[in-house]
């Protein structure tokens, strides 16, 4: 092994142990209002200089919600100095007010609050205390403030809960951990959440009649129980998220009173809603949880999308461009009375046992592209009582570098509605009630931080959200929720009516804690904002790029043909040169021209914020969004260097040209001073680097200082080795390519497989002998293409030998084929156009055959052989850029 891969396997391990961002969250909130003592009130003004009384009988509270609200304005009355009976504050009934609304009055004898129910005053009281520290001193000038939310249920999640999911499975209901700490819970009340999800499976928590209760069904309900009366106390209902109906499996085998749905993708049973006996499972199932967990906020379900659920995830739909579902027992049943079948026992279910409680149905269908029409009609069915949710930004699109692109999943840096949203918001009127999901705090793009302190960008979504008659949002998914800043904006947008301008909002936003420095503060949130914007738009870019923890992936000067890491796992391999696996929007030209431009246009903005944030040394809060702002800097300086790296060394291989290395050196040093500085910043702030879905440390000092070690190997020797061959006259593809290519025209085999490709034309035709192996479930041949440097989009093309033959292009769809049985074998012909393919002369080429033979039993074998990961990748599947080799043709 040489020197350069023994240091890359030397890959610092993830921090075990309690995340240190845990015992910030356990502190309460240290108020330091900045006031001008050089202003005074005037005369009429509630002055607040000599302390307040805070009546807390006032308001009617027969179960005491309102206590912890009244403790933390204690808190904030002694933090602040205000520890004297100046003034009175207090809540007041008015029966006319509804939701939260509430009504706040500044009197020369103190502030009342008026509100029809506790969280209306809960909402009023807080705001007491951010009107005076928006104000110059403390005081309030005397009149009205009436506030009504349009915005009802704002639902979000516990930052550091466990996802419930591979790798490490953790269940946060069968464990004695507190993942709601008082003060983290007083921060997301202040900050307008009145709502969190957890995730539950129905047959690990209700009680039916058709399964045995689980062994730890009782032990996850009661510290549910625990969990919602603690949220309660701070106006937060819990939710419970799910997928469900789960399709039947081995994990969960059908019973027999059920019917069988048709066949899923893979391959499980999906849930056939059109019986009495699913109508029974169905509504016993959240009957049984709603009863026995008195107070839950309602369930959150995503009833399409994701995983196999009901029939409408069958085998036969496709969501873009196919059919409606077809069931085998063809009930006639139209996709909108299938939904409404499955929906209507769950709500009926949840409002016998709890008529206070909702159901939201979210209907996740990620995919960049345009959806088929009859998806739009699945809320025409649907109780008036029942929310529907639909991705804020899925499918929307955007000009960029002159070209309309287009983004599915979530986009912070997109604005959105995309046009699919607007069309589930027209086809939910009437029907249902409509809610929003979006990320608040950071999406996909960059989501090892807390937050994106761009709340520029939420105004423009909220002002979009209140055009389209939204009511309700759920506001992350596992990550995009730290407390801070972004929760802030969206729980004033809760209540904003956009009467003025986005800069004037902004303002508003930035007084109660940058004081005198409002106004800079409004435009440095402006740079930043205007900066997020130019974030390639690229579905894959969010998943596989740089912007995350870029400044911990290597640069290779040789070419290694790794994969890149995903970013919202916790994969422990070195980052590869493969990057092309997250370009399918862009080329890597493209791409490094937006990143640079929006490095640079953050740099602006930073340098702006460093100008008056001294000025903030004695408040802890201001420092970190400093840091916070200074590490996203970091992130986005190596996201832009490390494209421009690997535009430069594919250009010296393309073009055998030496001319790029003295930029690479100077970026390579560039390199080592991000990783050092952020390696400070993350001493400083414990919330950076962690990524709540990966729920790791995606960067941390020791894995920063282990690239600055890699990037010096590449300067001391790699750099040395490449100037010497050169000065030799060597050629660059000599020294960065060792690889020896396959050869145009020769048969290769591998165990049960033979192949052969040459030029044909303006086509590159692959011939296969492929043995029949027998029965199976599932029988396929994978030709995996890409180009010598692995720059563009990797590209998949299967022979499906069983259960039907056929050829099948997953992604440029336009290579052509046969696949026929002859002679106890399968031969398949492909023809791929030349013109698609990067180079002349040169491909890259690997093949996968993948055998199910049922019962989980799954052979893979590989040409190039080699042990490989048989995880499938997001988009990639089993697609690796080590799993081929280069051709020459």
């Amino acid at each position: 092994m040489n020197q350069n891969k023994k240091l890359l396997n030397q890959i610092p391990p993830f921090p075990l142990g309690e995340p240190r961002f845990i015992n910030e969250l356990k502190s309460w909130n240290t108020a330091c209002p900045h006031w001008d003592k050089s202003v005074l009130p005037g005369k009429e003004d509630a002055d607040f200089r000599n302390g307040f009384i805070i009546c807390r009988t006032s308001f009617p509270d027969p179960e005491n919600l309102l206590d912890t609200v009244y403790d933390h304005l204690d808190r904030f009355r002694l933090q602040a100095g205000l520890s004297g009976n100046g003034v009175e504050l207090k809540a007041v009934l008015n029966p006319v007010l509804d939701g939260e609304s509430y009504i706040l009055s500044s009197e020369t004898w103190g502030v009342t609050v008026e509100a029809g129910n506790t969280e209306g005053a809960r909402r009023g009281l807080y705001a007491v205390e951010e009107e005076l520290c928006s104000s110059p001193g403390p005081w309030l000038k005397r009149g009205k403030i009436r506030r009504d939310n349009w915005i009802r249920n704002r639902i979000s999640r516990c930052f550091f809960g466990p996802i419930k999911r591979p790798p490490f499975n953790h269940d946060e209901l069968t464990n004695d951990i507190d993942y709601y700490p008082d003060a983290y819970l007083d921060r997301l009340a202040q900050e307008g959440i009145n709502g969190l999800w957890l995730t539950i499976v129905f047959h690990e928590i209700c009680s039916t009649s058709f399964f045995p209760e689980d062994p730890d069904g009782e032990k996850r309900r009661a510290k549910l129980r625990r969990v919602v009366e603690k949220c309660r106390r701070y106006g937060i209902r819990l939710w419970v998220f799910a997928i469900e109906p789960m399709a039947w499996s081995s994990i969960l085998p059908k019973p027999e009173s059920i019917p069988d749905g048709p066949v899923a993708y893979n391959l499980a049973h999906t849930f056939c809603p059109d019986s009495p006996a699913s109508e029974k499972y169905l509504y016993e199932s959240t009957y049984s949880l709603f009863s026995k967990v008195p107070h839950l906020g309602g369930l959150l379900l995503i009833s399409v999308g994701e995983r196999p659920t009901s029939c409408l995830s069958c085998r036969s739909t496709d969501f873009e461009t196919g059919n409606p579902p077809s069931c085998q027992k063809k009930c006639g049943l139209s996709s909108a009375e299938i939904l409404a079948k499955v929906l209507k026992p769950m709500k009926q279910g949840i409002k016998d046992a709890s008529p206070e409680s909702e159901l939201i149905t979210w209907f996740y269908f990620p995919e960049p592209h345009q959806l088929n029409p009859w998806i739009y009609e699945l809320p025409e069915q649907l109780d008036k009582e029942i929310i529907a949710a639909c991705n804020f930004e899925s499918g929307c699109t955007k000009m960029q570098l002159g070209k309309l692109r287009t983004g599915g999943d979530y986009w912070l840096s997109c604005t959105g509605p995309s046009e699919r949203f607007g069309r589930f918001a027209s086809a939910a009127k009437g029907h249902c009630f409509f809610a929003a999901k979006l990320q608040v705090g950071c999406s996909h793009e960059t989501a090892d931080i807390p937050f994106i302190p761009a709340p520029g960008l939420l105004y423009r979504k909220y002002r979009e959200m209140k055009r389209l008659g939204v009511e309700h949002v759920i506001q992350c998914w596992y990550f995009g929720n730290y407390p801070g800043l972004m929760n802030r904006t969206a729980g004033k947008l809760a209540y904003e009516h956009f009467e003025d301008t986005e800069h004037d909002f902004l303002l508003r936003l930035a007084r109660p804690e940058w004081a005198k420095h409002a106004e800079e503060m409004a435009q440095v949130w402006e740079q930043f904002a205007d900066a997020y914007r130019d974030y390639p738009l690229d579905y894959e870019f969010q998943y596989y790029g740089p912007m995350h923890d870029g400044a911990v992936w290597p640069l290779h000067l040789k070419n290694v043909h790794r994969p890149l890491p995903r970013t919202w796992k916790p994969d422990d391999f070195a980052a590869g040169d493969a990057i092309g696996e997250a370009l399918s929007n862009f080329t890597l030209e493209e791409a490094s021209v937006l990143a640079r431009r929006m490095s640079d246009r953050w740099n602006n903005g930073l340098q702006l914020m460093q100008r008056f944030a001294d000025s903030f040394s004695d408040d802890p809060e201001r420092k970190l969004d400093l840091t916070l702002a200074d590490a996203l800097n970091c992130h986005f300086r190596a996201g832009a260097d490390i494209l421009e790296f690997y535009l430069l060394r594919n250009r010296m291989l393309k073009e055998n040209s030496p001319e790029q290395l003295d930029r690479m050196e100077e970026l390579l040093r560039t390199e080592i001073g991000v990783s050092e500085h952020l390696a400070e910043l993350c001493k400083e702030d414990p919330r950076l680097g962690y990524h709540s879905e990966a729920e790791v440390y995606k960067y941390f000092p020791e894995k920063l200082f282990w690239r600055v070690r890699c990037l010096k190997h590449v300067l001391e020797h790699d750099l040395p080795e490449c100037r010497s061959a050169l000065a030799e006259g060597r050629s660059i593809q000599e020294i960065l390519d060792t690889e020896i290519p396959l050869k145009a025209g020769v048969e290769y085999a591998s165990q049960t497989f033979r192949w052969k490709a040459e030029q044909s034309g303006d086509s590159l035709k692959i011939e296969l002998a492929i043995d029949d192996m027998g029965p199976a479930v599932i029988d396929n041949l994978n030709v995996f293409i890409g180009d010598r440097q692995s720059e563009m989009h990797p590209w998949t093309v299967t022979a499906m030998l069983l259960p039907e033959p056929e050829i099948s292009d997953g992604f440029r769809e336009c290579a052509e084929g046969t696949v026929i049985h002859e002679e106890k074998q399968w031969k398949a012909l492909f023809r791929i156009p030349l013109a698609l393919l990067p180079e002349d002369h040169f491909c890259r080429i690997g093949f996968l055959r993948m055998r199910n033979l049922g019962g989980g039993e799954i052979l893979g074998e590989n040409f190039p052989t080699g042990q490989y990961s048989s995880e499938s990748r997001l988009h990639h599947g089993n697609f690796s850029p080590d799993r081929m080799q280069t051709l020459q043709f």
